[in-house]
């Protein structure tokens, strides 16, 4: 019994010493939404047992849309908060983390030392051993999502306390682009306005499956004041077209010197 006893005790020792072997993925977006360029991915790792989070800098207030009949400001950004919770449900990553800066105003350059805070207090707090964010066109090129991927780059190449191993741009090649008979105004905006990227500098091309293709599209359902039902569908034959992939393009340094620019 004794045996026994302290053969429970040491398996009990090794549960802390197996948690921290779990790998940590950090996503770090402007608004609640953002996060489709990645969520079937997210879901993915979700899955296969990573911590995975998903971090949001502003709060969407100035995202009207005429369906939703919600005027801009606190309502908007208490209702986009619930909606960024409900999607991070259904991907079954933990609940985002919010910076709360208002929407639009990233570009603004008093905004960039409390940005660069949030982004650095992330970092020392989860330790991410991977980080996801936009590549420099920002997806469509919204400012919020530039300045995103700025300031997650300038904190990861300055260094800090618990930086991530590891930096990843999200993107969607520009190979995979082709016509489709689209209806939704939004859907078709969208797939005038994202800025691709050439397939072979998306050197990461992460597969996932079926099921968190579907997980993503369900939790894309939840960001209701932002799209109907049939733009989503659309929005999401678009993703489609990368073939159940997910494209990233790594920061890459490659830490030699040389004295040529040609060589």
């Amino acid at each position: 019994m004794k045996k026994l006893a302290l053969t429970l005790l040491t398996l009990l020792s090794l549960i802390p010493a197996f948690a921290q072997n779990k790998k940590v993925v950090l996503a770090i977006f402007a608004h609640p939404d953002d996060e489709i360029t990645v969520s079937p991915l997210l879901a993915k790792l979700a899955r296969e047992g990573s911590e995975v989070y998903l971090a949001i800098a502003t709060d969407g207030q100035n995202g009207v849309t005429p369906f939703a009949k919600i005027p801009a400001g606190d309502s908007l950004a208490r209702k986009r908060k619930e909606e960024a919770i409900c999607a991070a449900e259904k991907l079954k990553i933990h609940t985002p983390i919010f910076f709360n800066l208002v929407d639009g105003s990233l570009y603004d350059a008093k905004n960039h030392p409390l940005l660069k805070q949030k982004i650095q207090e992330t970092f020392k707090s989860l330790k991410p051993d991977v980080v996801l964010t936009w590549g420099a066109e920002g997806g469509y090129g919204h400012p919020d999502h530039r300045m995103v991927s700025n300031m997650v780059t300038e904190v990861f190449q300055e260094g800090c306390e618990n930086c991530p191993a590891k930096l990843f741009y999200a993107g969607f090649p520009v190979e995979s682009k082709k016509e489709l008979p689209l209806k939704t105004p939004g859907a078709i905006w969208l797939m005038k306005s994202f800025h691709f990227v050439q397939e072979k500098y998306l050197t990461y091309q992460i597969p996932f499956s079926e099921n968190d293709f579907k997980a993503a599209r369900e939790s894309y359902a939840c960001h209701q004041s932002q799209y109907l039902p049939d733009t989503i569908d659309e929005i999401f034959k678009i993703v489609g077209l990368a073939k159940n992939k997910t494209y990233l393009r790594p920061f890459v340094n490659t830490l030699t010197f040389s004295d040529n620019l040609f060589k």
